[in-house]
């Protein structure tokens, strides 16, 4: 059928589609309405809780310590790292050294001996030709 436009209408087709597109809207509506849910959430409503964003100037909860007590705790930690072994510590620089030479050895002639190992296999099948010299 032709409206006085010109323009063919197909009403199973349009009623089709409008069905099509409700059932496919229907199914997606608690998705959407769990999308566009403005509610506020409960975790930052709630009295007491740490942290709460809604409730400012609160002490954080647990015990912080007094400034004595600051004061025995570092001493405590400095009396500690006094009776560390000094010959130890000068040991393990020693060995920290060493270790740090053979890398940087390593690390300064890995390069070129892993290239000429490469380049030594040329010619043989599953060589990789890139690093072959054309």
């Amino acid at each position: 059928m032709m409206n006085p436009i010109g323009i063919k209408r197909s009403r199973s087709a349009s009623l089709s589609f409008m069905l099509a597109l409700s059932v496919s809207l229907a199914a997606c509506s608690p998705q959407l309405s769990r999308t566009l849910d403005n509610t506020p959430d409960p975790e930052l409503t709630r009295q007491g809780a740490f942290p709460n964003i809604n409730v400012a100037g609160q002490q954080p909860p647990g015990k912080l310590m007094t400034p004595d007590e600051l004061k025995q705790a570092t001493a405590s930690l400095k009396a500690q790292s006094a009776r560390n072994n000094p010959q130890a510590a000068q040991a393990a620089l020693k060995q920290s050294a060493a270790s740090n030479a053979a890398l940087e050895k390593t690390a300064a002639t890995h390069a070129k001996k892993t290239l000429s190992e490469i380049q030594e296999r040329c010619g043989e099948p599953g060589a990789d030709a890139t690093k072959c010299p054309q």
